[in-house]
């Protein structure tokens, strides 16, 4: 039975004594706080509310006698004490405010010299932001310092709002300065807003680490909407598992094996939803974390699956990186079916060649296309069979007409990333007639800027071609100057331009290149689609010991 937590009467703080209470470790941030994602509008906007004494709501803190969580060591450009714990002292967590307070803290605590480590901290909140804040006198405004250029002499930095001595220098220099009476009475009124600004504080009392980040949870309902996987950091979060670290491990062996953009870390709860048959699309944290909490292994077992998923796409499928990846949910399953493969006691031996159909056929039938909830569950449950050995059939839904090359062009799409892919298949050549090295990898470094339009104001997908962008200009000007020497024949058919299509090319009529090179493009689309969509051999299900 949980230990019952009691709430505080709140107690009301000053700003400074506040702030104080964080530097010398008796208020510390734990580790399932979520980083620094204020931005500068919203800093900005609380500095205002403090000066104009307008209240920005209270802070909650966890009060612990026997807990002892690993904490940030560092908040915006201050190095925070390590305090240990000592038997019988209550430690005090915040729990509600992470935001607030780490904007006051990084913009108006006094900066020792000890506060600004020579490298990054290793676990620490805002660390990369500027704090740089600063209060035009004149104008009565906060200003952010952009750059390395020297802010006006009228600027106060606000981390002297708490530097007794810090301010009174600037204020003796601010008194050569003309109109030094208003500027100095601006500065004071500005130093006496914060230093005499109240907040209250609340403190629960508990035990029950389950209980207090449960709470956690609950109060992060307002403010800053935090993502699923934050709150999964929260409600996950033990002295001997770090969701957060788990999937910094995860990413970096993703990025080794060159597969980027880095995902998101939704991206991972969500192939742990489809492990567990959970709704991907709902964000129900309190089963999925409950879930966890009882299987931690479930995220390290994800990031396996998910890897062999990557790899299946490079090696098999010509995808790269996940900028070239048609879509996400295609990623999700197929980590599901490695995780199928590999808990069949004798998986298929042509599974993969099943799963390469698979994943051409979905893309091709735009199958996850404003996809449901219950459309990827029938996926799912295809997929599974079909990484079993309990079907051979591609693609769950009927194999119909697919739909037709997009008449625009939409790198997001899923068939716009397709053609891109095949003409990379044709081994374009570059403005020299050389072919391109690896123009699948041009599009995973360049993404959209590597297929670049022939004619400048015309979105057809007829109108793409592969380049390098630094050579975009210069093959248009050779393809549409006329330029073609000896071995053109080979550099127009490397970009599946017919000798009609050069031929309205050259004379410049736009309409007629793009309707002949779009029957070309259409065909060469066909050919694939029959291909991965020949009548499927019969399939027989191998009796038990055979």
């Amino acid at each position: 039975m949980a230990t019952p937590a009691y709430l505080s009467e709140p107690q009301i703080y000053s700003l400074a004594r506040l702030l104080q209470e964080i530097m010398e470790g008796n208020l510390r941030l734990p580790l399932f706080q979520r980083d620094f994602v204020w931005l500068n509008n919203q800093r900005i906007d609380l500095l205002e509310s403090v000066r104009d004494g307008i209240p920005i709501g209270s802070v909650l803190i966890w009060r612990t006698a026997t807990r002892s969580l690993q904490c940030f060591q560092g908040i915006g450009p201050h190095r925070l004490p390590e305090r240990p714990a000592m038997e019988g002292i209550l430690r005090s967590y915040l729990l509600d405010g992470v935001q607030r307070l780490t904007t006051l803290l990084g913009s108006i605590h006094p900066r020792n010299s000890g506060d600004l480590p020579a490298g990054p901290i290793e676990r620490s909140i805002g660390q990369e932001w500027s704090w740089n804040l600063y209060y035009d006198l004149e104008a009565r405004d906060f200003r952010l310092q952009e750059g390395d250029e020297e802010p006006p002499p009228t600027w106060q930095p606000l981390w002297l709002t708490l530097d007794g001595i810090g301010l009174l220098r600037f204020q003796r220099e601010l008194a050569k300065h003309p109109g030094a009476e208003r500027l100095i009475t601006a500065s004071d009124e500005l130093v006496s807003a914060f230093r005499d600004y109240k907040i209250p504080v609340l403190a629960i009392v508990t035990e029950d680490l389950e209980q207090a980040t449960r709470i956690f949870h609950r109060i992060n309902s307002r403010g800053t909407p935090m993502g699923e996987f934050h709150m999964m950091q929260a409600l996950t979060w033990s002295e001997g598992f770090d969701l957060r670290e788990r999937l910094t491990v995860a990413k970096a062996r993703l990025k080794e094996q060159g597969w980027e953009p880095e995902p998101e870390e939704d991206l991972f709860l969500d192939i742990c939803k489809a492990a567990l048959d959970l709704d991907i699309f709902e964000e129900d944290v309190e089963e999925l974390s409950r879930r966890l909490a009882a299987a931690p292994q479930m995220i390290d077992e994800a990031t396996e699956n998910l890897l062999l998923a990557v790899r299946f796409l490079q090696k098999e499928c010509g995808i790269l990186s996940a900028e070239l990846l048609p879509s996400r949910y295609q990623l999700i399953l197929l980590a599901e079916a490695m995780r199928t493969c590999r808990a069949c006691a004798n998986p298929p031996g042509d599974v993969m060649r099943h799963l390469v159909r698979w994943f051409w056929l979905t893309t091709y039938g735009s199958a996850f296309r404003a996809v449901t909830g219950n459309k990827l569950q029938r996926l799912l449950h295809h997929l599974r069979q079909l990484a079993k050995g309990e079907t051979t059939r591609a693609w769950g839904e009927p194999v119909g007409l697919f739909p037709p090359l997009p008449e625009r062009f939409h790198y997001r799409s899923a068939r716009s990333k397709v053609l891109a892919l095949h003409l990379a298949g044709l081994r374009p050549r570059d403005v020299s007639g050389q072919p391109i090295e690896d123009p699948v990898a041009l599009l995973a470094r360049h993404g959209a800027d590597a297929i670049v339009p022939l004619f400048r104001g015309h979105a057809e997908s007829a109108n793409r071609i592969i380049v390098h962008p630094q050579q975009a200009q210069a093959m248009r000007d050779l393809l549409l100057g006329n330029l073609l020497m000896r071995g053109s024949d080979e550099l127009l058919a490397s970009h599946a331009i017919s000798p009609d299509a050069a031929q309205a090319l050259h004379a410049q009529d736009v309409a007629r290149f793009l309707e002949v090179r779009g029957k070309t493009l259409e065909e060469l689309d066909q050919r694939v689609i029959d291909h991965f969509t020949k009548e499927e051999v019969s399939f027989s299900r191998p009796s038990p010991g055979r």
